[in-house]
């Protein structure tokens, strides 16, 4: 009898670390190891769609998690924070936009680089942002190319 409960115990305690270390790997990858980031905030009309832990993706690559989303009082614009990896140096003349790389991915930030000499730096506000498309716009978008708007 003794010998059985030594068993269960043992067996529980098992359980119990695979547990803990599972939840404090979870937690490491929802954080995105901030020590290795850099803070940006990015100005826009809508944040409509977008959650905080969201993807931040570069060329259909991620870069960053999305940290905060925040309305501010005296513009009403929504102020979406976010990190990005030490690696991308973005250029200052950066275009961020929400939207979703495909028609069945979560709603992400969006990085198109720029082509600018100088790099922004942590903390730095981008105001160059689109507003986020509706799906209908993106299945036109999908479907005809750019949505059946003549190109410039």
């Amino acid at each position: 009898m003794a010998r059985q409960r030594s068993g269960a115990i043992i067996c529980s305690g098992l359980v119990l670390l695979v547990a803990g270390g599972f939840c404090i790997y979870a937690r490491a990858s929802q954080s995105g190891g901030s020590h290795d980031r850099y803070p940006v905030v990015a100005r826009f009309v809508s944040a409509n769609g977008l959650k905080v832990g969201a993807d931040v993706d570069m060329d259909g690559v991620p870069v960053g998690r999305v940290t905060s989303i925040a309305l501010d009082p005296a513009s009403y614009m929504a102020n979406v924070g976010f990190t990005l990896d030490r690696a991308v140096l973005l250029p200052t003349d950066t275009v961020i936009s929400i939207g979703s790389p495909t028609l069945t991915a979560d709603t992400a930030l969006m990085v198109e680089a720029g082509q600018a000499p100088d790099r922004i730096a942590p903390g730095t506000v981008i105001t160059n942002t689109r507003e986020p498309l509706s799906l209908e716009q993106q299945v036109s978008n999908y479907i005809f190319g750019n949505g059946g708007l003549p190109s410039n």
